[in-house]
């Protein structure tokens, strides 16, 4: 009998105890995980797909503007391109960098828990990204979108551009962050390990916290306005 160090006995040339990356090496053990840690490290995957989606279009704009009058496209091609620029940085990267991949993956073991409150709906919330994700991005290529990534009126309810399908998944984005956000103040309420008061909690706890309010109150308020 030996003793690890984190002070838990083990058996004398027992195997180690399989970690999140060694639990099953399948795809399919990855797309039907519970583990937060690894729907955590699917999010980041996505959310630096979508960076670099945002990127590729920043930098097409740069080349746009290295030469005065038509060149490479027309205005309304670096409209649209603008467009997507501010879409995919905003809701593919920026808005569930933190809280979904970096939230999922911390959160848990900071509080001492072994999973979130919800482990499917966890899973689920990816899924939800996922499909907005891509409905967003078909938008995109069938029509493109010319308003900037606010969809402010009234130039979004008169623009000859389709909005629809890029609106629409925008929205199922939303769903995502709802859908998180409920999930991480179960987690925080309901699964601190004995001890953690709240006054003791990490502050990267507090602040997903407080961000999982933000999303649950403001994200179903915040739909971008295209209705004519």
């Amino acid at each position: 009998m030996l003793q690890s160090a984190d002070g838990h006995a083990v058996l004398a040339g027992a195997p180690p105890a399989p970690s999140y990356l060694t639990d099953g090496t399948t795809v399919m053990s990855w797309l039907n995980t519970r583990d937060h840690k690894r729907v955590g490290i699917m999010f980041l995957v996505m959310v630096i797909l979508g960076f670099l989606i945002g990127g590729i279009f920043a930098l097409t704009l740069r080349m746009k503007l290295l030469e005065p009058g038509p060149f490479l496209f027309d205005a309304l091609t670096y409209n649209r391109l603008f467009t997507l620029h501010g879409v995919a940085m905003i809701f593919f990267f920026m808005i569930p960098a933190i809280p979904s991949a970096f939230g999922n993956f911390v959160l848990p073991l900071m509080l001492g828990a072994r999973d979130v409150a919800f482990p499917r709906l966890n899973l689920a919330s990816f899924y939800v990204y996922l499909g907005g994700v891509t409905l967003t991005l078909w938008g995109m290529v069938h029509g493109g979108v010319d308003t900037g990534w606010t969809f402010y009126t009234p130039y979004s309810t008169t623009t000859t551009t389709q909005a629809f399908w890029v609106v629409l998944g925008l929205f199922i984005i939303g769903f995502s962050s709802i859908m998180t956000g409920l999930n991480f103040i179960v987690t925080v309420h309901t699964l601190r390990a004995p001890g953690l008061t709240w006054m003791r909690m990490p502050l990267f706890v507090w602040a997903t916290y407080g961000t999982s309010i933000i999303q649950v109150l403001a994200t179903p308020v915040m739909p971008p306005n295209t209705r004519k």
